[in-house]
């Protein structure tokens, strides 16, 4: 073989290996979406354990946050997460988190365990919310923010509650409004939840009303429940999750059933809306219901 085949020989060798090396090292096109965790990008602070931490993006822009474990002096885990996306983060111990709100850098804790997720205020300002979230089964529709006495009361009021009522509150908690409207009128109730906690609190708060003949409450994702039977329906959610209910309420509630809504109205909705009422509740803060018929 001559010099001059040698030469050429070589440098086809030595092309071929630094492709391969160049290539071979690339991640593929095929990779995750931005928001998911891999295991090997998990960072190495948090370790391993049998809990672990959410956080789901339900604004409609990107959120940039910061990750480090509580009291560490390393250097926090910067993250991008996308609408609509889950992070998991295997934690053993409390992480601390930062981000903007309000212009400013702000910081919480999370605990191992938690699922969280950032939402709106009712300001339209991201904000993180600890409570049935960052589920991938079911709609996180709202944190768990009980209503005040004097607010459910007027709701039922205003949704014209009676003795044949059969009233469904989207979001239940603890099961007071259902509660409520069983033992003040005689109504037959249902309270919807995705929290397990409060499904087992609204079980005993009804039996020590006496009124477990009268109130059910599911455990389910509240957009795969059928609410056709519903005469009242409740809600406190927020307004994007009003926005999502929207069509199931438009499908299956018969027309004239009543809608009632705390402080967040429904979109799309307003000549829909019968009237609208403020109420103070027992610290004299004001609380907003919005009445609408389907």
């Amino acid at each position: 073989m001559n010099k001059r085949l040698m030469i050429a020989l070589a440098a086809v060798f030595c092309l071929a290996a630094a492709l391969l090396i160049y290539f071979g090292g690339r991640p593929s096109a095929g990779g995750p979406a931005v928001g998911t965790v891999q295991e090997e990008s998990i960072p190495s602070f948090l370790g391993v354990g049998p809990h672990e931490i959410t956080i789901r993006n339900v604004t409609k822009k990107p959120v940039h946050y910061r990750l480090r474990a509580y009291g560490s002096e390393a250097p926090a885990v910067e993250r991008m997460l996308l609408p609509d996306e889950i992070d998991r983060y295997p934690a053993p111990q409390t992480v601390v988190i930062s981000y903007l709100k309000y212009g400013s850098e702000v910081t919480y804790s999370l605990f191992p365990g938690k699922p969280y997720s950032f939402r709106y205020d009712s300001a339209g300002n991201t904000d993180i919310w600890v409570g049935a979230h960052g589920r991938e089964d079911a709609v996180d529709l709202a944190p768990y923010v009980p209503t005040p006495p004097e607010v459910l009361a007027e709701m039922c009021l205003l949704g014209e509650v009676t003795k044949d009522s059969i009233v469904y509150d989207i979001g239940c908690g603890d099961g007071r409004i259902v509660i409520h409207a069983a033992k003040t009128f005689g109504a037959r109730g249902v309270g919807i939840d995705i929290e397990p906690e409060r499904i087992r609190e609204s079980k005993a708060n009804a039996k020590a009303a006496g009124v477990e003949r009268l109130v059910r409450f599911k455990l389910a994702d509240a957009t795969k429940v059928d609410i056709s039977e519903a005469t009242v329906v409740t809600m406190y959610l927020l307004p994007e999750s009003n926005e999502l209910l929207r069509p199931k309420l438009e499908k299956e509630l018969r027309p004239g059933v009543l809608v009632v809504t705390h402080n967040y109205m429904i979109p799309g909705w307003e000549n829909k809306e019968v009237t609208s009422k403020i109420v103070l509740d027992s610290e004299e803060k004001e609380h907003t219901i919005f009445v609408y018929r389907r």
